[in-house]
């Protein structure tokens, strides 16, 4: 590993560790999660711990929390399919959409999607929902080969800022403007394995079989509430506080260097002109 990659790792593993989501023995898949679809394609190894999904031909799977959050840290343990995935998506995002509901425009999302490749690097595709279709696409190649090994995605949310980091490394941040739109409804967390052809192509299905695995099942977020929203801004949550309205210096730091050397897509450079943000 160069100096750069290290550092970044130490550096940040100090500053967001705390608010971090755990390791693999970080809570059970039942605490706070149940199969949306595909269960027959879905297994819960290592006494609840670790959630294997499955795709082939006849399905994918994928699973929600049960609950409904309004601001929070979320975060996810991944390994995601390695041999020839292309036309394979593995997911981890949160969606004001209802489970198992066709895709709706104007709605809030955060995603993390995980397009299949054949060889390194792999891509990291990132999108951010708000009240809207989206379209505010960033995609980065990873410093790692995420088959090989379980590597932490972390979505921060709060009402100033969304931040996506990888091992505690921070790649996009998404602020809330003036006159830009931003995710306010209340989201849940989905995980999703799955065949997107239409979108990545067609799968070479001899290559399978074809698995993700999910583990760290707790969550750090604010339940949601309708007879009171606001319960979810309180800066006395620990994701809400000041110093998590924007990253430190030394995180501001490390963006910049991750997205010079691994941001190939920008949508602000592609389509700035439909986003404010773009122009801010």
């Amino acid at each position: 590993m160069d100096h750069f990659l290290l550092s970044l790792l130490v550096t940040l593993s100090v500053s967001l560790g705390k608010y971090a989501s755990k390791a693999a023995d970080d809570g059970s898949f039942d605490q706070n999660y149940y199969v949306a679809w595909g269960s027959n394609h879905f297994t819960l190894l290592d006494q609840g711990k670790t959630a294997q999904l499955l795709v082939d031909p006849s399905s994918g799977a994928g699973f929600s929390s049960k609950q409904e959050y309004g601001s929070g840290y979320f975060g996810m343990r991944m390994k995601i399919p390695n041999k020839s995935s292309k036309g394979l998506i593995t997911t981890f995002y949160l969606t004001s959409k209802p489970v198992n509901q066709p895709t709706a425009n104007y709605h809030d999302e955060i995603d993390f999607e995980f397009l299949g490749n054949n060889t390194m690097p792999y891509t990291i595709h990132t999108n951010v929902y708000a009240k809207d279709n989206g379209g505010r696409e960033q995609e980065f190649h990873l410093w790692f080969d995420p088959t090989q090994d379980f590597h932490n995605y972390e979505i921060l949310w709060n009402q100033h800022q969304i931040a996506f980091f990888v091992d505690q490394v921070p790649i996009r941040v998404f602020k809330n403007k003036t006159n830009v739109n931003f995710p306010s409804h209340s989201m849940h967390i989905e995980a999703s394995l799955w065949n997107a052809k239409d979108w990545q192509g067609d799968v070479n299905w001899s290559e399978g079989p074809f698995t993700a695995l999910y583990q760290s099942f707790r969550i750090n977020g604010c339940p949601y509430q309708s007879s009171n929203p606001q319960q979810c801004y309180s800066s006395k949550l620990p994701w809400n506080g000041k110093k998590k309205w924007q990253l430190n210096r030394a995180q501001q730091a490390k963006l910049e260097e991750v997205r010079k050397k691994y941001m190939f897509y920008d949508y602000c450079y592609q389509r700035g002109q439909n986003y404010p943000e773009c122009s801010s």
